[in-house]
């Protein structure tokens, strides 16, 4: 029952599902089952090792792999026990975001990063989403400087949580820097 009392969101649940066998139905009737290989934002999902029934016909397929557009889709059967760890997830994660236990960690461990001023915009994302992204992720909260001149060359990123999150966030933001520092053209503006 505490599976039915927690509010998972469908994304949530489709993450918590990954890699796991699923059955797609679209709104045309065709079933699609298979393993759920990813899903993104507009719950468009990847199938592996898929086998597709159509809907008039009494004949199947075999497909090595199929992606299907949320907007078909009419529902999606997982095991049972999906409801209960993504519920889990769910709240693990909502407590690491509140700055819970999760977040806290053993020390409360925080480090200073300094990146240039213009891959910035790409740490934070469109409307906030890289950053975000990055946050859940690791666990770690992300705060980057608002203050300084205009005119900077570098900006300072906050890094607060456990010795691993912090590390870990640490590691993919220095990642998108040096991609992005490799990149035609420098850094960029927001989301580019």
């Amino acid at each position: 029952f505490t599976a039915f009392l927690a509010m998972v969101l469908p994304q949530n649940l489709l993450k918590a599902a990954a890699h796991g066998p699923v059955l797609v139905e679209l709104k045309s009737g065709d079933s699609y089952t298979g393993t759920l290989a990813a899903v993104d934002n507009l719950m468009n999902i990847r199938l592996e090792d898929v086998v597709h029934t159509p809907r008039a016909e009494q004949r199947f397929e075999r497909l090595p792999e199929c992606t299907i557009r949320g907007q078909f889709v009419k529902f999606i059967r997982f095991p049972d026990d999906i409801m209960d760890r993504a519920a889990a997830e769910d709240a693990s994660t909502r407590s690491r975001a509140r700055g819970g236990a999760g977040a806290r960690g053993r020390a409360g461990h925080t480090v200073n990063l300094t990146v240039p001023a213009n891959v910035v915009g790409a740490v934070i994302g469109k409307s906030g989403e890289s950053i975000k992204r990055l946050s859940l992720e690791t666990g770690a909260r992300i705060e980057v400087s608002k203050d300084g001149p205009p005119d900077a060359t570098e900006r300072s990123i906050v890094l607060h949580g456990t010795a691993e999150s912090v590390e870990h966030a640490k590691s993919l933001i220095e990642a998108l820097v040096a991609q992005r520092s490799r990149a035609p053209g420098g850094g960029g503006g927001r989301g580019e």
